[in-house]
């Protein structure tokens, strides 16, 4: 059967060349590019991945409006689109360090938007400055994730706490393949992971190694170094968070687990779910050695994910494509 704009069910959005790497080496198979429609600029990866067709695409930009756009028209040229997943890095919003160090967000783990204490999974910030404060304004929770997926992710839920599900398998079989993109791409190991006190910034260069580690904070060691899945709220905004105090106060007054900078552009009218994979801690200690890593564990929960949701229940669910022509 020939594959056209009509064939194609899920939309998945990255950022970073690292994050559509990691999306694309995950495909079961790839498909031939479709011949391009007017008034469509967007780059497109095709394929089937978990028996579902999937639209890669890649605005290419950070913000909330590149991605705003990129999606309206990927809807528009694939109307069976029934939903999305934004899948890439984020910055964590590390709690102060708990007794099981497997409840601690850590470099190369994932945190997936979920819905609780009545918001949606995704909380959209404005983050401006006034006479020398920084001014946080709360502009919307944004809507839930379509049923579809929520289903999903209490099943997949029990299969990883039970130790079943491909997540850890995916991401080996993505780390040792040879792809430019995805050089060292390896777990870079626990030397790497410095979570410093929220009241000691950055000193100098790309990395920490000039960082005081007598101001790290003290963690327990988990017993494997392998990923781990965090379900929480996602704080989306329009500038990068550098600040550990800013962090801590969003993390405190809301309950916020990760930082990122395009979902909000989406979610109302784009009905998905977004998956972060933990590169940094959203504080002034920021450097890339985890991204490669943490973009492969964020694309290896999506794909499991869809291995739980059957094709039917995604025909079933409807597309967005009408409510976007409309607007």
């Amino acid at each position: 059967r020939e594959l056209t704009y009509d064939s194609y069910t899920v939309g998945w959005v990255c950022v970073l060349l690292s994050e559509l790497c990691a999306a694309r080496a995950l495909l079961d198979e790839e498909h031939e590019p479709l011949p391009p429609k007017d008034n469509d600029d967007n780059s497109y990866l095709l394929g089937k991945m978990a028996k579902h067709n999937v639209v890669i695409v890649f605005p290419g930009e950070y913000g909330t409006n590149a991605a705003a756009q990129t999606v309206a028209n990927t809807i528009r040229t694939f109307p069976n689109i029934r939903f999305g997943l934004m899948v890439g890095v984020g910055g964590g919003a590390p709690k102060p360090p708990h007794s099981d160090p497997r409840k601690d967000i850590r470099l190369g783990d994932v945190v997936v938007s979920c819905p609780m204490d009545g918001h949606g999974g995704v909380l959209q910030y404005d983050m401006g400055k006034w006479a020398d404060e920084v001014k946080f304004t709360i502009k919307s929770h944004l809507n839930k994730p379509p049923q579809v997926l929520l289903k999903a992710i209490k099943r997949l839920q029990l299969d990883h706490g039970f130790g079943k599900g491909k997540m850890w398998t995916d991401i080996d079989q993505v780390v040792n393949l040879d792809v430019p993109a995805l050089e060292d791409a390896g777990y870079p190991g626990l030397q790497h992971d410095q979570l410093f006190r929220s009241d000691y910034q950055h000193s100098t260069g790309e990395n920490c190694s000039s960082c005081d580690v007598t101001r790290m904070e003290e963690r327990g060691v988990r017993k494997s170094t392998r990923s781990l899945v965090h379900y929480g709220l996602i704080a989306s905004g329009n500038a990068v968070m550098r600040s550990s105090v800013h962090r801590d106060e969003l993390r405190d007054t809301w309950g916020v687990s990760c930082f990122e900078m395009e979902a909000a552009g989406l979610m109302d009218t784009f009905p998905c779910l977004i998956i972060r994979g933990i590169c940094d801690y959203s504080d002034s200690h920021k450097h890339k050695i985890w991204q490669s890593y943490a973009a492969i564990a964020a694309a290896a929960y999506a794909k499991d994910l869809l291995r739980i949701i059957h094709p039917k229940e995604v025909e079933t669910t409807p597309p967005p494509s009408k409510f976007i022509m409309k607007s």
